[in-house]
């Protein structure tokens, strides 16, 4: 009786295959020629997606652990890994299961995740561009790493939209070595690089725009961090109006005149969307990991920003059935969270404030100013909430875009 479903695919004539005679032969001469120098990082990291439509964020959970980045968060047991499962800060995971995503969606997921991201479509790059950036990403030692965004069809295989990192290139030949994490679909391969530039021309009939090529870096200093935002895209567009619309709404009513005032406004609206928002990981099992984490409480303690919240909550009773007056009674750290939330946030919250305040907050919110772990942490949640605005505006005009 024969077995339903497929077992791999047979490669196209135009690929060659990582494992044949061959493929090691290209790999052996682009080994001597540089171009393979992004490899084996990744050749350590590198799986099979866990779900048919999970090409893109198992691409991602390759590429992050590739470049040694640290999700601050438990994976299991003791250690902090990346897996999929933590990759839903810009789309539900459950709809990632269906439907994949977009080359946007990886963007905002990448960014949202430690790394320094450089995105280009085709239609903004040329031929000769894309080889120059194959050649900086495979040829680097300082850990840069290129997803490509591309049509299947175009190489002669089955379905259609995917990713995949580039594991090399060979000069000479003009090859680049795809490590497609669709192992169970087809193994990794050499392409011949002007098929697959041709292959990121393909139009997205969910977006109405081309694929194209990422580079991925890791950012400096990002080692633990505790703070991440816990929201993914259509969650943040619930959260986002209260810091774009609705707080700065209530500032230019009551016009503060003080950072103290300010601070009262924005607690006397705060609402339990926004408790969503952002979370706390610890990991009391780690003496480092608590030793690091109390340090950060002191630093974010010797803020000015924290005094002024601290008197704000101690000076008024909140009734028990505020959120505040929740918090209150459950959360042991609530002025640094706020703390951290409020220098975090999107800049438009306080846009509405007079030019003296305005010049205030902005001190206070500068990242040269702060002690380096409260640093460390204020640059990735602006990083990870930048990136949940910047695909929430690119969906709305994607969507504008397609109804026209």
């Amino acid at each position: 009786m024969k077995a339903n479903g497929f077992y791999r695919r047979p490669l196209p004539p135009s690929l060659i295959s990582f494992s044949s005679s061959e493929g090691r032969q290209i790999f052996t001469e682009a080994l001597a020629l540089g171009g393979m120098e992004g490899y084996f990082a990744l050749a350590e990291q590198f799986h099979t997606q866990s779900e048919p439509a999970f090409c893109g964020i198992g691409t991602l959970v390759v590429v992050l652990n590739a470049l040694s980045i640290d999700p601050g968060r438990i994976w299991k047991g003791l250690w902090r890994w990346y897996g999929e499962e933590f990759l839903d800060c810009c789309q539900p995971l459950s709809l990632i299961k269906q439907q994949g995503i977009t080359f946007d969606e990886l963007v905002c997921l990448a960014r949202c995740n430690g790394a320094n991201v450089e995105s280009i479509r085709y239609t903004q790059s040329s031929l000769e561009n894309f080889r120059h950036a194959i050649r900086k990403a495979t040829s680097s030692p300082q850990g840069l790493h290129m997803v490509v965004s591309y049509s299947r069809q175009v190489l002669g295989q089955t379905g259609n939209g995917h990713f995949s990192p580039v594991g090399g290139y060979h000069p000479e030949r003009d090859l680049i070595l795809i490590l497609d994490v669709a192992r169970f679909k087809y193994p990794p391969h050499w392409v011949p690089l002007p098929l697959l530039w041709e292959a990121l021309a393909p139009i997205d009939t969910v977006t109405g725009k081309s694929r194209g090529y990422i580079l991925l870096s890791k950012r400096d200093s990002l080692n633990h961090s505790f703070y991440y935002v816990a929201v993914d895209r259509y969650q943040w567009a619930i959260v986002a109006p209260y810091f774009t619309e609705i707080l700065p709404t209530a500032i230019a009513q009551e016009q503060p005149n003080s950072l103290a005032m300010m601070v009262d406004i924005i607690l006397e609206h705060f609402s339990s969307t926004l408790t969503a928002a952002i979370a706390t990981s610890r990991d009391d099992r780690s003496t480092e990991s608590k030793q690091i984490w109390h340090s950060l409480l002191n630093e974010i303690r010797s803020h000015p920003l924290s005094a002024i919240i601290q008197g704000q909550l101690s000076t008024r009773c909140w009734d028990e059935v505020t959120v505040i007056g929740k918090w209150l009674s459950q959360e042991d750290n609530l002025v640094e969270f706020l703390t951290v939330l409020l220098l975090s946030c999107p800049e438009e919250l306080y846009s509405t404030l007079n030019s003296h305040l305005l010049h205030e907050i902005c001190q206070l919110r500068e990242l040269e100013k702060l002690p380096p772990l409260m640093g460390q942490e204020v640059a990735r949640l602006r990083e990870q909430m930048l990136a949940l605005q910047d695909l929430l505006r690119v969906s709305i005009i994607n969507s504008n875009n397609l109804t026209q």
